[in-house]
């Protein structure tokens, strides 16, 4: 019985170690298996690590593999052929790459993507198999750089350049454009556009346009040319016999407007869109007018249409306006006014007209008034209401100072003076001969032309041989 008991005991002792054995050959199975059995080896952050070889091809065994690096644009996507064309800005050249499941692809901040993924249009950096067309990578990459939806984009097809600001960048014929995933012509690009460009140093290598634009047309708007055309707050263009202007794709303000008339309105473009804009019910713009004159008691008319009182502001339609002023005594006052804002202020004070002396006597001889020279009479000078010095003076003759009252009536004053004496020379030259000379500095007082010793026109009644308007002096 013992001996029973003694065999089971190592019956289960033994397969306790049988067990034993086992599990631990699983464990080391799992182990290995493990270490040795994975394919690619996966980053924490689930990125596919750049040093993982490529499944060996059998044909390469023994073939000396030459690779092409390679910085290029996107030229075509081929996800039914599974290929990738490229063009490559180092070489010049294009090239179509075969992409399968093994080709490390990645965005450009190293996430995972597929070929379904990439744009035409994308910047790649990739090394592949100058052979068999294989990269070993393809990667969108961050060392080009890229503007994102601009406005002001102008292009010059002769010089092949495109200007934003005070940036001036070059383009080739593999330019790649896009606008809803097609191309578009280079030549159809407007400032209006808003587009995203991709570069590299300083060539653009793609150009996507995000918004295109349409065109705004004015009709029946001869009546505004030379006028402007406000579009939003930020275009105003002249208005000629034809005004297209390209504009934006969206809704605008529209303010078309000249010295006389306005018209208002807002349009909706869409993409290559022309939106006519009839601008033959515009109403005419008004604008109040404040006038001011200095002077009371004037006549005053606008377009002779006369106003009796102006003392509050006058509303006038836009345009242009002829203002007469005129008062008694006072230069008529006539200017154009031209209403083109809300509220103007037009200020008016009238010159007194002038007063004019005309002396036509004696003949030859020089005027001096006020000691100032005026010329030799007969002559006619505007003078000034008040008291004034004359003094006539001809070589051979005595010269005379007279006192003149010019009277502030509106009315001219008109004078014809005493002849000058001739100077005896023999007396002059002839000391002992007791003859005193006589002075050269006569003065006469005249009131205009009403002294006691001159009638009304100013000739002398008691000296017959006072010259009149005819007489000349012999030198």
């Amino acid at each position: 019985m013992n001996n029973d008991k003694k065999k089971k005991k190592m019956d289960i002792i033994s397969k306790m170690t049988i067990i034993g054995v086992l599990g631990l050959a699983v464990i080391l199975i799992v182990v290995f298996a493990m270490v040795f059995g994975g394919g690619k080896k996966k980053n924490t952050n689930n990125k596919v690590d750049q040093e993982t070889e490529i499944p060996v091809d059998n044909n390469d065994v023994g073939r000396d593999i030459e690779y092409e690096r390679a910085l290029g644009v996107v030229q075509k996507v081929d996800t039914v052929n599974d290929t990738l064309t490229i063009f490559n800005i180092d070489s010049n050249e294009s090239a179509t790459l075969n992409m399968d499941s093994a080709v490390d692809i990645q965005d450009e901040y190293g996430s995972l993507m597929t070929l379904v993924q990439f744009n035409k249009g994308d910047m790649i950096e990739t090394k592949y198999d100058k052979d068999k067309m294989r990269p070993e990578y393809v990667h969108k990459t961050a060392k080009t750089w890229k503007r994102n939806k601009i406005n002001g984009a102008v292009v010059d097809k002769e010089k092949s350049t495109i200007t934003i600001g005070n940036d001036k960048y070059n383009y080739t014929g593999e330019l790649v454009t896009i606008f809803n995933g097609n191309p578009f012509d280079i030549n159809d690009l407007t400032e209006e556009d808003e587009v995203t460009l991709l570069g590299y140093k300083d060539i653009v290598w793609t150009i996507i346009m995000e918004n295109g634009h349409g065109y705004i047309q004015l009709k029946n708007h001869s009546n505004f040319i030379g006028g402007t055309l406000q579009i939003g707050t930020n275009k105003t263009v002249d208005i000629k016999d034809v005004t297209l202007v390209p504009v934006p794709v969206g809704v605008h303000d529209i303010i078309v407007t000249n010295d006389q008339a306005t018209y208002e309105t807002e349009v909706m473009v869409d993409k290559d869109q022309k939106v006519v804009v009839n601008v033959k019910d515009a109403t005419p713009k008004k604008g109040m007018v404040q006038f001011s004159v200095t002077q009371e008691g004037v006549s005053f008319s606008i377009n002779g249409e006369v106003y009796s009182d102006f003392s509050e502001p006058i509303p006038l339609d836009y345009g242009n306006y002829t203002v007469k002023v005129v008062k008694d005594n006072y230069v008529d006052w006539e200017k154009e006014l031209v209403v083109n804002k809300s509220f103007t202020t037009f200020e008016i004070n009238l010159e007194k007209k002038p007063t004019y002396i005309h002396v036509d006597s004696p003949v030859g001889v020089d005027i001096y008034i006020d000691g100032n020279y005026i010329g030799e009479i007969p002559i006619t000078t505007p003078i000034n209401p008040r008291e004034h010095t004359i003094t006539l003076r001809k070589d051979g003759y005595y010269s005379t100072m007279h006192q003149l009252v010019i009277e502030d009536n509106g009315e001219d004053a008109y004078y014809t003076l005493p002849k000058l004496s001739k100077i005896d020379k023999d007396l002059i030259n002839d000391p002992n001969n007791g003859t005193t000379t006589p002075d050269n500095n006569t003065d006469t007082n005249i009131n205009n032309g009403n002294n006691n010793e001159l009638n009304n026109n100013g000739s002398n009644e008691e000296d017959k041989d006072t010259p009149s308007s005819n007489d000349v002096y012999d030198d």
